[in-house]
């Protein structure tokens, strides 16, 4: 059984351990006895206020990297202090997609190519064993220097989640700061073609997203909603719609991935709004490898959602994200380095000006 979270900050507290600057390191996969050093790590960087249990806990450091649903890249040196890190984990629903995240880098250690490195480690060469073809990746848009390094390692941008994130720390934030923006990027390692049912409101925009990459899809017209409920039996109605709801406090934000859509789409997100009110962002993902989302878009947009964009495989088929605001974005805070990402912002500010008039 796990440690608790306060008894392994306790041990961490009660061995404080001091990293020498300038040791001789390498970039390698976690090894067990990376454990203590994972740990240290990031008491080290966050203090003890890193959301996440597990990474103060060497065992389950240890645990957690034995199996598919993590995979650490670290800086080690010489006498075995890990001074960098960075990670794949499970957090999209698809089996053969996972986030790239948790880069981390020691104070000491910053002005090194260390985290250059680890990033060229995790991108360019996942383990096969993992089974990963698309690596997802966000980068925040009140800088442009993630945006840049995405473009060496030829990532596709295609969904921007407007606002998903407070604003920084008062310490860390600049003159002005607000809450940032999410550009959510697709390194696809495989592509994996297959049919997608295109809403028929978004059907030009996914139709250019796609070709911008030459992902290879079947495209195939989306039944609307009267045509949808026409096909499925009426007693089979109810709770038809499959879909898990994450809400994020702290980001003042509530998703809701959708795994089937049916006749009460409209129904069911209405019970999610009701159920986390008065949150900042809301965001919906919808499966394009299943019929219903013309319908689904439809009834979302008539409640303010508007385009986020594509997630390429995101279930290992495609998705589509839709997002809303409780109030007006201020789009002058994103700061975007690609031009397709400036390209897409301007089609999510207009179809935004759009939906707000449906309402």
């Amino acid at each position: 059984m796990p440690k608790s979270r306060e008894e392994c900050l306790a041990a961490l507290r009660a061995a404080p351990h001091v990293i020498e600057p300038g040791q001789k390191f390498v970039v390698d996969e976690f090894r067990p006895e990376d454990g203590l050093g994972v740990a240290r790590l990031f008491h080290a960087v966050y203090g003890e206020m890193f959301p996440v249990d597990y990474v103060y806990d060497p065992e389950e450091l240890v645990r957690l990297n034995a199996g598919p649903d993590l995979y650490q890249v670290l800086g080690r040196t010489d006498k075995g202090d890990i001074v960098g890190l960075y990670a794949l984990f499970r957090n999209p629903p698809g089996h053969r997609i996972m986030e790239a995240g948790s880069w981390i880098v020691h104070p000491a250690y910053r002005t090194s190519s260390l985290a250059m490195r680890l990033v060229a480690r995790i991108n360019t060469a996942p383990p096969e064993r993992l089974g990963v073809d698309v690596i997802y990746g966000q980068t925040v848009c009140d800088h442009v220097t993630t945006q840049k390094m995405g473009i060496k390692y030829n990532s596709f941008y295609g969904a921007l989640e407007i606002e998903a994130m407070p604003p920084r720390p008062e310490e860390h934030a600049g003159p002005g700061s607000g809450r940032i923006s999410l550009l959510d990027g697709f390194i696809i390692l495989r592509d994996r073609p297959h049919a997608v049912h295109l809403p028929r409101h978004y059907a030009d925009v996914l139709r250019a997203l796609y070709a911008s990459r030459d992902l290879d899809r079947e495209f195939r017209d989306d039944p609307g909603p009267t045509e949808l409920a026409g096909t499925i039996n009426p007693a089979d109605m109810a709770d038809f719609t499959e879909a898990a709801v994450q809400h994020m406090d702290k980001a003042d934000l509530v998703k809701m991935t959708v795994d089937r859509i049916g006749p009460d789409f409209g129904a069911v997100l209405a019970r999610m709004e009701q159920d986390f009110p008065e949150r900042h962002v809301y965001q919906i993902v919808l499966p394009l490898g299943r019929p219903g989302c013309t319908g689904a878009v439809d009834a979302a947009r008539t409640k303010g959602y508007f385009l986020g964009g594509l997630l390429p495989l995101w279930y290992d088929q495609d998705g589509l994200l839709l997002q809303k605001l409780a109030k007006e974005p201020d789009f002058s805070r994103i700061k975007l380095h690609p031009e397709a990402a400036r390209r897409l912002l301007e089609l999510i500010r207009s179809d935004r000006d759009r939906s707000a008039k449906n309402q």
